[in-house]
Formats: C-alpha cells, structure tokens, sequence
C-alpha cells in the first residue's frame, strides 16, 4: 500500500494546485513522497462539468508528481464535519500515514474550505485514538500546515517555491474550463477574470519577498516549532537573505 510524507486536503479540485502546488513539487524534489485529497468533485462550479474536472485533475495530478491522490466524493457545497465525513478522512489518513497534513484555514471565505478545516483537524485527532473507526491501525499526523487560500495571516513560516512556480502554474492551469478563455461563452467567475492570475502570481511574490525569495508559500501551524539546530534556520533568514 502507498503511504506519503505530505498529505495535502483541499475542497475542490484545484484547491491544492493554487495553494500549494509549488511547496508539493519542493518536497517531491526533496525526496519526500506527497499525496493529495480532493474532499469533493467541484461539480457545483460555475464552468464547466465534473468531467471535465475529472480530466482536468489527471493531468495537474501527472504535472505535480503525486504519489497518491483520492477523493471523498462529498457533496459540493455541502462539506460537513460530521460523523461520516470524518469517519472517510481518518481512513485515508491511517491508509497513507502522512507525517504532515495541509489543509485550508477555518476562516476562509469560501464555506465548504472552512468546514473542511475542521473536519481535518478532528479527523486528524481521530485517526490516532484507536478505538474509533477500529478496522484500521491508529495513526496521527505530527502537524497540519494550514494554508492560504482566499483568507491570508502572517505565516509561522514560508516555502522558497522561486524554482518550482513554473511548475506549479502549469499544474494549476491544467484547469483550463476554470480560468479565463476570451472564447468561453459561460458565465464569468473570480477566478475566470483576466486580471485573477496578476492577483495570484503577486499573493506568492508577495510572501516570497517577506523571505528574500521570488515566490513563497505561506503556513500557518499551532504552536511554536522546535529546533534542534537553533542556528540552521537563520543562517539565510530575513528580508535580505545571505
């Protein structure tokens, strides 16, 4: 069976590609092994079909090099912390056994990317506490990253995706029916318009100069992190890095 390092959850397909598709393909490169986790099919979008999105994922799943990828098949517009929806979240967790979860923040916009933070981190909690859901061995992520999607924080720490934003807009992309086409004769969305992709590409400019890097990848995390070398993380830190 697979198992990953890096589990990403995102609500509809392209979630994972927009937020963090740069900060997956860094970890690929480092060795690590990565998988994502669509908690619905996107069929509610306004352009578009669920099978074009279907299509759509293969090839952004091909473009990020995952390892494993799944969905939970939950209603769109409807993701629920409930007893089901979590009983499914804690089974992909104790079937893939990542190290780390990234999920959406629980105050993001959009209602089914909050709902959806929740429920990873119950399931998350859950998914270590062996008499729940007793078919499966326990197993409990050591951290969730919590990322950015249309809400934004001062992060706990930012990604150098300066050599992987190429690829992680081509990923991103590979949602073609979701972004502007001057020919496309279905209704506009936020994400359709011309400028979004300026506003996308200047949101990662942004968090990339708060490290002296062209683009970066923001994450949040509860609690303060541990160093073991103290000094390894300072050593090209800051706004004018070595």
């Amino acid at each position: 069976m697979t198992t990953v390092d890096v589990l990403a959850f995102g609500a509809h397909p392209d979630d994972i590609e927009l937020a963090v598709g740069g900060t997956l393909l860094v970890l690929k490169s480092q060795g690590y092994r990565t998988g994502a986790v669509d908690a619905t099919r996107g069929e509610l979008g306004t352009r578009g079909t669920p099978e074009i999105r279907a299509i759509e994922r293969a090839d952004a799943t091909k473009r990020l090099a995952l390892d494993a990828r799944s969905s939970l098949g939950l209603p769109d517009g409807s993701v629920m912390d409930d007893v089901a929806s979590r009983a499914a979240v804690i089974r992909v967790i104790r079937e893939l056994k990542p190290t780390v979860v990234m999920a959406p923040r629980h105050d993001d916009l959009h209602p089914d990317h909050a709902r959806l933070a929740v429920l990873v981190k119950e399931a998350c909690f859950f998914a270590g506490v062996a008499k729940h859901t007793p078919d499966l061995p326990p197993h409990r992520p050591r951290a969730i990253w919590q990322y950015a999607s249309h809400s934004q924080f001062a992060p706990s720490f930012v990604v150098d995706i300066s050599a992987t934003f190429v690829g992680k807009r081509e990923a991103a992309m590979a949602y073609r029916s979701q972004f502007h086409n001057a020919e496309s004769t279905e209704p506009a969305t936020y994400i359709s318009r011309q400028e979004f992709w300026a506003w996308w590409e200047g949101r990662a400019r942004h968090y990339g100069n708060m490290i002296g890097a062209a683009f970066g990848e923001p994450f949040l995390v509860d609690g303060p992190l541990r160093l073991d070398d103290p000094m390894k993380p300072f050593i090209n830190f800051g706004y004018y890095p070595k």
